[in-house]
């Protein structure tokens, strides 16, 4: 019995290093196509790169790995489009490693982005007991009263954790005005509750973003003011609960993150957390469809805590293609 119980701790012991330290590098380049029935796509398609929750702090060498493989991975690849939806940081340490990793992006046609929840604010984990991000910093004698409290509070937050409830704990708040002028000093445009309209080399599509649904004010019908109907669509927002408004079926294809997949899958129950997200233990990332509407979300490149299990970082190449080049490429 003894040594049934010293192996399994073993195998604990192993399987948290490689969740902690293995997999949260292993980021997979995984590639796709989506057919759209719409004109405005020149005769190739168009491909895009989409990365999400980056989450990156003031560093470390999984950070640094991630990157490092990140890079070998798009070595060499051709895309037209960046596509970034938000969390690129996990608190404004990490942002000037977001930007050199975007200003080694090179898309042929232009990149663009919409705001996550951590872009807007850093989540405190003392806010599980009950402090706000300033008292956690200070010298504050917990009381009788506030052990109590903080027993309540981790209560909650396992209550909400188990039924897969939305979590937030409270925050400190980020520039996010001077985070999208960097962003624009790099190439980057900032979609907000806004659309472009792009146009050359025999593309003809429009790029929409909406806010996030957690800290910010998202607008579908604002996003869209301006895109006429039936012009090819392409719509980013960070948090895929944007599919429960009916109004995103306006759009082609949209792109979406801020799941991470769950970080950990455990067998028979799927993800651990979904963030709080209509989607479901068993299928919080990947492909989704509504009559002529397809999201993806992505299982992003960083976490909200520090480990993977069985849901490796990812960075997706998506090529949009008319459906007659669907056919004659066959």
């Amino acid at each position: 019995m003894r040594e049934v119980a010293v192996a399994a701790l073993g195998a604990g012991v192993l399987a948290a290093g490689y969740a902690v330290l293995v997999e949260r590098t292993q980021v997979q380049l995984d590639r796709f196509t989506v057919v759209v029935d719409k004109p405005g796509l020149p005769p190739e398609g168009v491909t895009i790169l989409h990365l999400s929750d980056f989450h990156f702090g003031s560093g470390g060498r999984v950070q640094a790995r991630k990157i490092a493989r990140l890079q070998r991975l798009l070595a060499g690849e051709r895309y037209d489009l960046l596509a970034l939806t938000g969390d690129l940081i996990h608190d404004m340490a990490g942002f000037p490693a977001a930007l050199s990793l975007i200003e080694c992006l090179q898309p042929r046609l232009g990149a663009f982005s919409c705001p996550g929840n951590h872009d807007y604010s850093e989540y405190s984990a003392w806010g599980v007991f009950g402090h706000t991000w300033r008292e956690s910093s200070g010298a504050r004698r917990l009381r009788l009263a506030d052990l109590a409290g903080a027993a309540r509070k981790l209560w909650d937050f396992g209550r909400k954790v188990l039924w897969n409830e939305l979590v937030r704990l409270p925050v400190a708040f980020n520039d996010v005005p001077a985070m999208h002028a960097e962003l624009r000093a790099r190439g980057v445009e900032p979609l907000v509750n806004r659309a472009i309209h792009l146009q050359g080399d025999g593309v003809d599509l429009w790029l929409a973003g909406v806010d996030d649904l957690t800290e910010g004010h998202p607008d579908v019908a604002v996003a869209l003011a301006n895109v006429p109907v039936g012009a090819p669509l392409l719509l980013l927002a960070h948090n895929p609960d944007i599919w429960l408004d009916p109004r995103v079926e306006r759009a082609d294809l949209v792109l979406s993150g801020h799941t991470h997949g769950g970080q950990i899958r455990l067998p028979l129950l799927g993800a651990a957390h979904t963030q709080g997200t209509h989607l479901t233990r068993q299928r919080p990332a990947g492909w989704f469809r509504r009559g002529a509407t397809r999201m993806f979300v992505s299982r992003g490149l960083g976490e909200s805590i520090p480990l993977r299990f069985r849901v490796p970082p990812q960075a997706t190449l998506i090529r949009v293609v008319s459906r007659d080049q669907a056919a004659d490429d066959g």
